[in-house]
Order: structure tokens, then sequence, then C-alpha cells
């Protein structure tokens, strides 16, 4: 009887505390709900790699990371370092196509340098007054005034970064990028050597874009 008795107390002390303890397990759930929605969202970014690898290119592309946050649009390109005090110079170009509308066909903006060369940012879709306006070469537009370019070849690093801006680029939904080398030849002591066929590197692939980086205020 004593055990009965004990399964029984037991039995009702679970019973008697039951509403308590979901009163507690309630609050306890809002409390971290509460907490979670608090805290900020995480920073949306992807990084892709080159799946097919750039062969003999002396531009031979490893990864593209996209960043779309509060501080505007973000992308760094690691390729191959360039020696530029080697004996022979790479000459060719870099280029990254920038889709900002998932709803419109095809890349808004392009990033074109040659190597060793110029060149810099435009949109490649508007009217004339708004191509202008995104022009970072020769001289900056005012939408090409959000635009920084860096190029450290020698570490073989590539860094885009639009800042927002209303009536520019101002905080786009989604984002993606396709990435291009070429290395049209080379430059040594006896002049310029042109290669048949260059050597053509993508990134992820030809006519393909990176997947899509949404915004977030992180």
């Amino acid at each position: 009887m004593p055990s009965y008795r004990a399964t029984t107390n037991v039995h009702r002390t679970s019973g008697t505390n039951r509403p308590y303890m979901r009163s507690l397990l309630l609050s306890l759930a809002i409390a971290v709900g509460l907490l979670a929605g608090a805290l900020p969202a995480q920073a949306q970014e992807r990084t892709t790699t080159d799946p097919l690898g750039g062969g003999t290119s002396a531009f031979d592309l490893y990864k593209v990371k996209v960043v779309n946050n509060a501080k505007g649009v973000r992308i760094t390109v690691k390729m191959k370092a360039v020696d530029w005090d080697a004996e022979t110079t790479p000459v060719g170009e870099f280029r990254l196509l920038l889709d900002t509308n998932h709803r419109s066909r095809g890349a808004e903006f392009a990033e074109e340098v040659g190597i060793p060369g110029d060149g810099g940012f435009r949109a490649l879709k508007g009217s004339t007054k708004h191509r202008t306006s995104w022009r970072t070469y020769p001289f900056a537009g005012k939408c090409g005034k959000t635009v920084t370019e860096r190029y450290d070849l020698e570490a073989g690093k590539v860094v885009v970064h639009v800042k927002p801006k209303k009536g520019c680029l101002y905080h786009p939904k989604y984002v993606r990028v396709n990435v291009r080398t070429i290395q049209s030849g080379q430059i040594d002591e006896f002049g310029y050597h042109e290669y048949a066929p260059a050597r053509i590197d993508h990134l992820p692939y030809k006519n393909t874009f990176t997947p899509w980086v949404k915004y977030s205020q992180q």
C-alpha cells in the first residue's frame, strides 16, 4: 500500500501542477521568442567557387563572394596572383556582370577593365542620362561616385563595392554576378605574343550567374 500511495501522490502532484507548468513553459516560450525577434538578422552573403578552373590562364578565377546588406552590395573576387616582376606580363581583361533585378532578364551593370589598362563600372540598361550617371571612368557620374573599385592583382583580389543611395542602387532585394577573365596574350622582352585561342575563364559558367543573394539589414 505505501507504494500505491506514493504513486498516487506523485500523480496528484503532477496533475495539480500541470496548469502551472504549462503557464511557465508558455511564458518561457514567449520570452525566447521576444529575444529571438530582438536579435539582428544575419547578413546575407554567398561564396561561389570556380567549378572548372582556368587551366593555364594567368587570370585563373578561384571564387567570388557576394554580400548584400545595409552597407551596400560588395563583390570580392579571388583569382591567381599576377607577378609583375616576372619575365612575361599577361595581357587580357576582367569583366564582372552584376544582376540586381530578378524580374528583368540579364545584368544591369558591368565592371570591365583591361589588364594592364583602364576601364570601370557602367550601367548596361536605361537612358543615356542614366548610363552616363553610372560611369566611373574617365570621370565619375552621380551614381558612379557610389562605386568603389579596388584592384590588387599582385594579391589576386578585386573588390567592387556599390554603396546604397536613393536614385541610384538602393538596397536591391536580390543580387547575383557572373565573372569572366580573358588572357589574350603576354608581353616579354621580344614584344607582344597573342594567344590563339585566348585563355578564358568563367565563374561559375559561361552565360550563368551565381545564386541569388537576398538583402539583409545586418
